[in-house]
């Protein structure tokens, strides 16, 4: 039986607890019948060994009465007084015949034998029952004394005439026809015992030899307590001892039959056995019964809700008004509520759950068939400063313009074969023809006016994407992406309308390539640094330079630094960049500081290295380490940077320049709000942007705007420095403009570090050719 099912649980429990109570019952039935039937197994014996008293008493009156009438005898007195010997003897050999005594004797006034029926006898034996009868008492004295190892149940009684003369005495023996005679009246086995020589010794007994031989075991215990009934796991009998004479020298035990006692008691023991024998087995086909009318619609309906939980649809069985009739009709109700919930969750796993149109798995479920059918468009839609929406009139504000925004989408003429919303503001449109872009604008018109949010009329602005495919050609990644890609190209086009190009898919993998491999070019030696020098034209020399970093990629060749540092700041990886730069330039610093050329190198810092706050403590433990000081080293942002997060940007900087750093707006003047936070930088050079350098001996107003930059800077207490410089007359304009310091490929172009201290050592020479007109 497996106890694991419901059923064999029951079973086995109503059988348990019908065993438990059997068996209290047969063990409370059974030691209550046991203790009975030792009680009254005691109280037999109790009787028998009365019975074996009153038959002793018996025997001793009926002795004293014979003795009592020969001592009475004149002829035995005359006899005894003219000591006839031979009359003596024949008197007491009579009488003796008379009542079966079989021993007689006659003893003096002083204890002599005078007469004895025993030859053998020893006079010490009765020395006792001589000293009682000696007393002086008219009357008979009675005792069982052992004589010659034999028992003897012995009487004596004065002989006077009239003085006392002598003393005649008859005994019986305790022997096997008087145990056979207690026998018969008690119904008991006897066994008359003795002490001889310190040992127990058994005389007569009625028990088998083979039970007479374990009885000497259980003599001790028998006789250290008379009168209790006692027994031996190792013999049949329950048996109990009875002194015969006041020295406790002679015993008579009696025997009682373990079976005559016992035989009630397992005659009962075998009938309650047979009555839980028929008891369990009935129980056992009640509790099948029992168990199988629960187990029954229990199983029925455990395969109903296992049906339920693989989905299938299942009748519930029928069912009473019971408990379970109330779980079937419970489990009808949830199987129901299933199926609804399922259709839900269904629902919900492929539905937007805001607009209620097809998610981002439903639509790479459904866009798979419709790109093997036939040649289509496919149009992305992303809304222009939604998170300013969001930000202005809120979530739930930005939510309902959704709503109103799929609504409209979903009538447009013509209606797309496939509308989902992918995520956040973006939505695909699916058409079974290729779109140009006036069908577009056609499309995008009765979307960007006129949406209600708090009373107000908002229009909106899209961005559209569009991939026009061929059926049969890509898979849903690859539609998506380059779908995704005309998107990203729509948000640079004053129209907001992109059409993918051939092959822009694959610079957009160029560039994920771009990004997989960075974090392993910098560990691989593909990275290295070049320098360009700073060159004081004011007092001419050269004193610093600028760190670029260059990317020699092994399958893509020299990657341009404008690529790859904004994948790295897409992708989270310009602060690698960024530690691997300073760890570089530092380095390469201390080496040039030891050696003695005490150049300051400048390197380029992002708006995310601004915002790491172990920056500062970073740079500190890179200087200590390559014990440089804080003064070689300078460190370059851009306005745009520090716009991100001025307040953070600007505690930033502060931290810095507590360091002894050199700070540097780079770009400067093609940021916004430079003026409005020029003020508030804690700089010390201004980097006019190349913009304005390269034509300025041709355009009068860039060389204004340098003069004005320049001045400006210069009150504030900044140094300034142009980029850009590719002629000797550009290098006059900022002269006049009174420029600091120039950096440009009229100087010098980017550098190793090698080659810097080559052109530095040709320096002095160069400095007279380029001021002079004549660049080297």
């Amino acid at each position: 039986m497996r106890f694991k099912s419901l059923r064999g649980k029951l079973i086995f429990i109503l059988l348990l607890m019908l065993s438990l109570l059997a068996l209290a019952t047969g063990f409370a039935t059974l030691t209550t019948l046991k203790r009975d039937s030792e009680l009254q197994a005691q109280h037999i014996l109790n009787v028998s060994a009365k019975v074996l008293r009153q038959a002793l008493d018996t025997r001793a009156e009926q002795l004293s009465n014979s003795v009592r009438i020969l001592a009475a005898d004149f002829g035995f007195r005359r006899a005894v007084a003219t000591a006839e010997q031979e009359t003596i003897e024949s008197v007491l050999h009579n009488h003796g015949n008379r009542i079966n005594a079989s021993l007689t004797l006659l003893l003096a006034p002083d204890g002599t034998l005078l007469a004895s029926s025993s030859p053998t006898l020893n006079m010490s034996d009765i020395t006792p029952l001589f000293q009682q009868a000696g007393t002086g008492s008219d009357n008979p004295v009675a005792a069982i004394v052992s004589l010659n190892g034999q028992a003897y149940q012995l009487v004596l009684a004065p002989v006077k005439a009239p003085n006392l003369i002598a003393h005649v005495g008859m005994g019986f023996p305790l022997d096997g026809p008087l145990a056979q005679q207690i026998k018969g009246i008690t119904g008991l086995d006897i066994s008359f015992t003795g002490i001889r020589d310190g040992q127990h010794r058994i005389g007569n007994s009625t028990l088998s030899s083979a039970h007479q031989q374990q009885l000497p075991d259980l003599l001790s215990a028998l006789i250290a307590q008379p009168d209790t009934v006692q027994s031996s796991p190792q013999q049949d009998y329950v048996s109990v001892a009875v002194p015969l004479d006041q020295q406790q020298q002679l015993w008579a035990v009696q025997h009682l039959s373990n079976q005559r006692w016992l035989s009630s008691y397992q005659q009962l023991r075998s009938q309650l056995f047979y009555i839980f024998g028929a008891a369990l087995s009935l129980s056992l086909v009640v509790a099948f019964i029992f168990a199988r009318s629960i187990t029954g619609p229990m199983q029925a309906l455990s395969e109903f809700a296992r049906q339920i939980g693989q989905g299938f649809a299942a009748t519930a069985p029928p069912g009473g008004n019971d408990e379970v009739g109330l779980l079937s009709r419970t489990l009808s109700t949830m199987q129901q509520d299933i199926q609804q919930r399922e259709q839900q969750l269904l629902f919900n796993a492929e539905h937007d759950s805001v607009t209620g149109l097809y998610n981002r798995t439903a639509l790479e479920r459904l866009l798979q068939q419709w790109l093997n059918s036939f040649d289509g468009s496919l149009l992305q839609l992303n809304i222009q400063q939604f998170k300013s929406i969001n930000d202005v009139l809120g979530f739930s504000n930005g939510d309902l313009l959704l709503q109103q925004l799929a609504q409209r989408l979903q009538q447009l003429v013509p209606a797309p074969v496939l509308l989902a919303r992918p995520g956040g503001d973006e939505f695909v449109l699916l058409y079974p023809h290729t779109l140009l872009t006036e069908q577009v604008q056609q499309l995008l018109k009765p979307l960007l006016n006129s949406y209600k949010l708090q009373s107000s009329a908002i229009n909106l602005k899209l961005y559209a994407g569009i991939y026009n495919f061929a059926a049969g050609q890509l898979s849903v990644n690859d539609a998506l992406r380059r779908v995704d890609i005309a998107l990203e190209n729509a948000r640079q086009m004053p129209e907001s309308i992109a059409f993918y190009q051939q092959g822009q898919d694959e610079s957009h993998q160029r560039e994920l390539g771009l990004i997989r491999d960075l974090p392993v070019a910098l560990h691989n030696g593909q990275f290295f640094v070049v320098y360009q020098a700073k060159v004081n034209i004011q007092q001419p020399g050269c004193s610093s330079a600028e760190a670029l970093i260059r990317w020699q990629h092994p399958q893509l060749g020299l990657v341009p630094p404008d690529q790859f540092i904004k994948l790295a700041e897409h992708s989270g990886n310009i602060g690698l960049i960024s530690q691997w730069m300073l760890q570089q330039v530092i380095a390469q610093a201390a080496h040039w500081w030891q050696s003695g050329t005490p150049l300051q190198l400048a390197v380029n810092l992002s708006v995310f290295d601004l915002l790491n706050p172990q920056l500062a403590d970073d740079i500190a433990a890179l200087l200590q380490q390559h014990q440089l000081p804080a003064a070689a080293l300078a460190l370059e942002v851009t306005e745009s940077a520090v716009m991100e997060d001025t307040d953070t940007v600007i505690a930033q900087l502060h931290r810095l320049r507590k360091l002894g750093i050199t700070l540097s707006i780079d770009d400067f003047g093609t940021g916004q709000s430079s003026l409005a936070y020029l003020k508030q930088l804690p700089v010390h050079e201004v980097k006019i942007d190349r913009a304005f350098v390269k034509d300025i001996e041709h355009n009068n107003n860039d060389a204004l705007i340098v003069k004005a930059t320049t001045q400006l800077a210069h009150s504030l207490g900044f140094s300034v420095t142009a980029e850009g410089l590719e002629n000797q007359a550009g290098l006059q304009q900022l002269l006049d403009c009174g420029c600091d310091k120039v950096q440009g490929y009229y100087f010098a172009k980017p550098m190793t570090a090698a080659q810097l201290d080559a052109w530095l050592a040709r320096l002095p020479q160069q400095l007279r050719l380029w001021f002079n007109g004549a660049p080297a």
